[in-house]
């Protein structure tokens, strides 16, 4: 799959435990684990210091 010109392609290595946990909630919220983890950050960063 192409990353849109915006945006860029990253590898993380996370805990087998960690990754069903964010795969279980993105399905709650019909997102892809890539979405949901995007949308975990931005939601972080735009929050007030």
């Amino acid at each position: 799959m192409a990353v849109a010109d915006e945006n860029t392609r990253v590898q993380v290595t996370m805990p087998k435990t960690l990754r069903k946990e964010l795969e279980k909630e993105a399905k709650q919220e019909n997102r892809s684990l890539s979405n949901y983890i995007v949308k975990i950050l931005l939601d972080r960063n735009q929050k007030p210091k």
